[in-house]
């Protein structure tokens, strides 16, 4: 069955048709690019030639069973964050004709599952659709992007993305693959075997394209530092170098700064935190130069655009037989990939519009007052945001700032129960710190008292 479009993609598909219209498209044309029939394209073109609107016209028959307030309630309990059932965590449209059906006290009568999805189709909602999202909780995170985004644009002469693939897994189908057919794909079967799991440590130069890899049995501290001097020793002894690479805890570990100050050719005196050695590593004073990105920002590497690609190209498809045949595949696909496809990786990304997007993403955390915020998470935000506030107010448009500064008055009991909720003494403290901050940077860049000033 096929169901109508909801109103307002109804009323987005007559504007098209009105605006290729008055652009000069014949009804046939614009009937093919709107995907709507020819009658309609004509008996909308007439009604805006007569000055009507695009809204339907009031139709009649029987009145609406449901009324607006009901209408509603239907949606508040079918898109609730749990549906109320114990144990159940996602219902469908029958779950939610039957419960209706029991609990007619919600909306006074019970209602069909096609009542249901109409309703929930007229506002566009599709809850049981489900996506993953990365969210910002890095603090400093938009400094450290725009400098990893500066070393792409102006590119050092040696400059590559390192990271791991770890757990590359060794498979092989216990039923042989049926060739592809007419109109018919492979067939794969899904039971397979485990034939063991390798790393692979990997180097991209994104001025060529050409990769450095090599295939481990792990990628603990050691590992990589065999791995990172034998890529070193690849270069001239006067070749400055400069590597981007996440803030996995090998990438900063005291063996990885020993082993780049001697590759350097300079003395290294210990350090005790992971700060100080991020910071040591990302000196500009020595041979070997390390850029980190923020933290949870693993897609600002471009080594990662490059592990796609091997698993589409090489591992994807193939059967192993044993973990020294999946290796010797990786190696041929690095050369390969090295001779015929290797090409420069250009960065074109800004960060245009993510500033905005952070704002509006935690005025909407706020605004649900999810009890999946914890004073951790809650901290990084805060922080975050004081960041934009005193860094990057002009990027952010003024009413997502003003809805900002609404939902955090609003939401000052929600916040201090979280940060009290704590029970680690450095975190609540970092909390309550961060929280001060935040309120004070709200208040120092608050448009409406400049205003009134």
């Amino acid at each position: 069955m096929t169901w109508p479009k909801p109103l307002p993609a109804r009323v987005e598909q007559r504007a098209a048709i009105v605006a290729l219209y008055k652009g000069g498209f014949t009804p046939g044309v614009i009937s093919v690019f709107t995907d709507s029939h020819r009658s309609t394209v004509r008996r909308w073109i007439c009604r805006v030639k007569n000055g009507e609107p695009l809204a339907d016209y009031p139709r009649c028959g029987r009145p609406r069973t449901f009324s607006k307030d009901k209408r509603l309630m239907t949606i508040a309990v079918y898109c609730q964050q749990a549906p109320p059932l114990p144990g159940l965590h996602r219902w469908s449209l029958r779950d939610a004709q039957r419960y209706f059906k029991v609990h007619t006290d919600l909306i006074g009568m019970p209602i069909s599952r096609s009542t249901i999805h109409r309703i929930l189709l007229e506002h566009a909602l599709k809850p049981h659709r489900h996506k993953y999202y990365l969210q910002i909780s890095d603090p400093d995170f938009f400094i450290k992007m725009e400098h990893i985004i500066s070393c792409y644009r102006n590119p050092n002469e040696h400059l590559y993305c390192f990271d791991e693939c770890t757990s590359i897994q060794a498979l092989r189908r216990l039923t042989p693959n049926l060739p592809v057919g007419s109109n018919q794909p492979v067939l794969e079967d899904f039971d397979y075997e485990r034939n063991g799991v390798c790393d692979l440590l990997a180097f991209l130069n994104p001025a060529t394209g050409e990769v450095y890899g090599r295939c481990t049995e792990n990628h603990n501290r050691h590992t990589l530092c065999d791995v990172f001097r034998s890529h070193v020793d690849s270069h001239a002894p006067d070749a400055q170098i400069h590597y981007i690479m996440d803030n996995l805890t090998p990438h900063y570990h005291a063996d990885f700064c020993q082993t780049v100050a001697e590759l350097s050719g300079i003395k290294y005196s210990p350090l005790t935190s992971g700060a100080e050695r991020r910071e040591w590593l990302q000196s500009e004073n020595k041979r070997i130069v390390v850029h980190f990105i923020p933290f949870h920002a693993s897609w600002l590497n471009m080594v990662e655009i490059w592990f796609g690609i091997l698993k589409s190209k090489c591992l994807k498809y193939d059967q192993f037989q044993s973990l020294e045949q999946l290796r010797a595949a990786i190696a041929a696909f690095i050369d390969t990939w090295n001779e015929f496809f290797a090409h420069p990786f250009k960065w074109s990304y800004t960060g245009k519009g993510l500033y905005a997007k952070a704002v509006r993403r935690f005025c909407r955390l706020l605004y649900i007052k999810t009890d999946q915020m914890d004073s951790k998470f809650l901290t990084s935000q805060l922080l975050l945001m004081s960041n934009i506030a005193d860094n990057y107010l002009n990027a952010i448009p003024v009413s997502d700032w003003i809805q900002l500064l609404d939902l955090a008055a609003q939401s000052d009991e929600y916040i201090c129960n979280i940060i009290e909720r704590e029970t680690g003494p450095i975190r609540l403290k970092k909390a309550r710190n961060a929280y001060a901050l935040f309120s004070e940077a709200l208040v120092r860049n608050d448009p409406r008292l400049a205003r009134a000033a």
